[in-house]
């Protein structure tokens, strides 16, 4: 399955694998010093790490496995909402901006939303002037894009 990310989110999780081997090798260091200090039965410290490195070790193939499938998407154009927009949508009266990013990147409290999302999907396509409707539990809202940009 491919995975569509920004440049940005791509170098993100990059960085984020590159820590995580570094955090690894550590692990592995000091797991091999509490492997020295006796009878690994007894051996809390060394037991551990083992379950540490197991858990950074799988974080670090999830990682290769979602950049091994990543397509890296050309930032959106400032004309019409895409992967990679920052768009300014009035809602209730209210200018809200959030930035439309790819699979893995969003961070709600930021205002960063996948394209997956119900709104994100609602926005797609949009340009300054047009009004996408979203179904929610409390009913229709309507939001109104003012502005489009390309994330640099």
């Amino acid at each position: 399955m491919t995975v569509l990310l920004t440049k940005k989110g791509y170098e993100a999780l990059k960085k984020k694998l590159a820590a995580l081997q570094k955090k690894r090798a550590k692990l592995v260091r000091e797991m091999e010093l509490a492997r020295q200090e006796g009878d690994l039965a007894e051996n809390f410290a060394y037991h551990q790490l083992r379950e540490a490195v197991t858990m950074v070790t799988q974080e670090i193939e999830d990682l290769e496995a979602k950049l091994a499938q990543a397509k890296v998407v050309a930032n959106g154009s400032a004309g019409a909402v895409s992967i990679g927009s920052r768009v300014t949508v009035e809602v209730n009266g209210q200018e809200r901006v959030i930035e439309i990013v790819g699979d893995g990147e969003s961070d709600p409290l930021k205002g960063k939303i996948s394209y997956q999302t119900p709104l994100g999907k609602a926005l797609l396509g949009k340009k300054a002037g047009d009004k996408a409707i979203l179904e929610t539990p409390g009913g229709q809202k309507e939001y109104r894009v003012v502005r489009v940009e390309v994330i640099s």
